[in-house]
């Protein structure tokens, strides 16, 4: 966009150029971790009822998840620092779209591997024993808290393209905060 200067100093176009950086960064890890999120959800309830099972989640799980993807993952991605390394990439080009081919990779790849272990423990029978044999309050829990908890680490994914999912973690507060209050509201 536009940047109007207000004052003297230089240094000011290139904080403007890191902040816009940063706020790209963030809105594309957000877009990630939400498409996810919708992936798996979508696909787990679908592929659940297209096997027989009338409803995988209840309403109110669905309403919790939404509140964990939507709610609490803008204020964890919307607390990324800006990193001074963001100047080192290349400009990118208006014309290139929000959402890259790489990111729709990562959002297939983790919604099906998300959707494949929620479908396990609800129709395969050794997991099933595990969570309770086959009365299926036990069975919807245990696959609500695993979407749960697979959504949260999915979430430390989503942070960084590199290989190290907790590099720079300690800088963002807010979304240690929000993992672990998520972590913490699944084990209690």
């Amino acid at each position: 966009g536009d940047i109007t200067i207000l004052d003297d100093n230089f240094s000011s176009i290139a904080k403007a150029i890191l902040y816009g950086r940063t706020m790209f960064k963030s809105i594309r890890k957000f877009l990630i971790f939400q498409l996810t999120v919708n992936v798996a959800a979508v696909l787990t309830c679908f592929l659940g009822s297209l096997m027989g099972e009338d409803h995988m989640m209840t309403v109110i799980q669905l309403l919790v998840v939404n509140l964990a993807m939507d709610t609490l993952a803008a204020i964890a991605y919307g607390s990324e620092p800006a990193l001074k390394e963001f100047m080192k990439d290349k400009p990118i080009p208006r014309s290139e779209s929000i959402v890259t081919k790489g990111m729709l990779t990562e959002v297939i790849i983790s919604g099906l591997y998300i959707t494949a272990v929620c479908l396990c423990i609800r129709f395969v029978p050794a997991l099933n024993n595990i969570f309770g044999g086959q009365d299926t309050t036990y069975l919807r829990a245990a696959l609500f808290a695993t979407f749960m908890m697979a959504i949260t680490f999915n979430g430390f994914n989503a942070r960084t393209d590199k290989l190290n999912p907790f590099e720079n973690l300690g800088r963002n507060k807010n979304f240690l905060y929000v993992m672990g209050a998520l972590l913490l509201i699944q084990f209690v």
